[in-house]
C-alpha cells in the first residue's frame, strides 16, 4: 500500500468513526430532545420530573462535549488532495451543527427554565448543518 492509500485509508476510517459517533449521539439524545420539545410546545416543561430534567441537562452536555472531540477529530484529519475541498466544507459544516447543539444545551437552564427562542433557533441550526453534513458525507461516498 503506497502512502496515497493508506492517507485515503485512514481519511476513510476518520469519516466512518465521525458518522457513527453522531448517529450513537443522536441515538442517546433524540429521546430526551423529542420530550423537551413536547413539553416546550405543550408549555408543560415544568411538569417534567426533576432528576428527569436533571438527567437531560448532563446529557446534552455529555453529547456536545462529545461533538466537540469530534470535531476537533475531524478537523485534524487529513483528507486526500482531490477531497480536500469537500473535507472543508464538512468540516465547517460540523462546526456549525456543533455550535447549535452548544447553543441548545445552554438554553436548557436550570430550575425547569428552557430559554425557547435560543432553543427553536438551535433546532434550526442543527436541522440546517446536519443537513448540509449529510449531503457532503454523500458527495464524499460519491467521488471514494
Amino acid at each position: 500500500m503506497n502512502a496515497a492509500q493508506k492517507k485515503a485509508m485512514q481519511y476513510g476510517q476518520l469519516i466512518n468513526k465521525t458518522v457513527q459517533t453522531i448517529q450513537e449521539e443522536q441515538d442517546k439524545l433524540n429521546p430526551e430532545f423529542e420530550k423537551l420539545r413536547d413539553a416546550l410546545d405543550r408549555s408543560k416543561v415544568e411538569q417534567i420530573d426533576d432528576v428527569e430534567y436533571t438527567k437531560i441537562q448532563k446529557d446534552f452536555a455529555t453529547g456536545t462535549k462529545n461533538y466537540q472531540d469530534t470535531l476537533a477529530k475531524l478537523e485534524k484529519g487529513k483528507a486526500p488532495a482531490r477531497l480536500m475541498g469537500t473535507h472543508i466544507s464538512l468540516v465547517s459544516a460540523f462546526k456549525n451543527y456543533v455550535a447549535g447543539c452548544a447553543k441548545m444545551t445552554a438554553s436548557i437552564g436550570d430550575n425547569k427554565k428552557v430559554e425557547r427562542h435560543e432553543f427553536d433557533e438551535a433546532e434550526k441550526v442543527q436541522d440546517e448543518y446536519m443537513d448540509k453534513f449529510s449531503k457532503l458525507i454523500q458527495k464524499l461516498t460519491d467521488l471514494a
